[in-house]
């Protein structure tokens, strides 16, 4: 199946030519839950490594949807507890499940 139809402007285009770099963004992703973390402390040291050259870039969001993604396939669960964001939110630490650190 197409990423992107014949009719979608230039840019989905672009967009559907990153995709292929989903599955390297979650083993990624994986390697950073090793210590629990936040989405905003997973973004940060997401981008460390993608800085460094360790990891390919990944938008903030992107970085999300596949932290959530690794959630719904059972990879990463909510470890119960609570960090504050830098904007002084209440946000949830996330860890990996026994299946995410054996994947």
């Amino acid at each position: 199946m197409a990423l992107a139809r014949n009719t979608d402007p230039q840019t989905s285009h672009e967009a559907a030519a990153r995709v292929s770099n989903t599955s390297a963004t979650q083993r990624t992703i994986l390697q950073l839950l090793a210590f629990p973390r936040s989405d905003e402390e997973l973004v940060r040291a997401f981008e460390e490594l993608a800085k460094s050259g360790l990891a390919d870039y990944a938008s903030p969001s992107g970085i999300r949807t596949r932290r959530a993604e690794l959630t719904d396939m059972g990879y990463v669960e909510d470890s119960e507890l609570r960090t504050k964001t830098a904007s002084g939110r209440t946000a949830i630490v996330w860890m990996l499940t026994e299946a995410g650190r054996n994947a």
